[in-house]
């Protein structure tokens, strides 16, 4: 998983130094340009803050995982009960998401069958 995450900033790394445009050495510069473009402030700090958000997932994950491995081993209703209390977000919005979706169908469903009879 480190070689991952390294070879992911690494990747950050190029794609940012790839958007400075290369300017070869034996020919001049045009007037009133500068030979790099200044990369601005918000963008490093935006990538320092993915970075750091990245890492700290990383290393946090470890005593979460070593938790819950404790949690099921000693005490399974206890993990079970943990375990449906952090997916009930995800629950929740899969049952907005099926009721939006089948109100959108049932609406687009419902606008073909009125333009259909209208027309014939």
């Amino acid at each position: 998983m480190k070689r991952i995450l390294i070879l992911f900033l690494a990747l950050i790394t190029a794609v940012a130094t790839a958007a400075v445009p290369y300017h070869h050495p034996m020919k001049p510069l045009p007037k009133r340009t500068r030979p790099v473009r200044v990369i601005p402030w918000k963008t490093i700090l935006a990538g320092g803050v993915a970075a750091g958000t990245v890492i700290a997932a990383y290393k946090i994950s470890d005593g979460v995982e070593d938790g819950f491995k404790i949690a099921a081993k000693e005490k399974p209703e206890a993990f079970a009960d943990s375990l449906s209390v952090l997916t009930w977000p995800i629950r929740w919005a899969a049952m907005i998401l099926f009721l939006v979706s089948g109100c959108w169908i049932a609406k687009k469903w419902l606008e073909h069958k009125t333009t259909s009879t209208s027309k014939g």
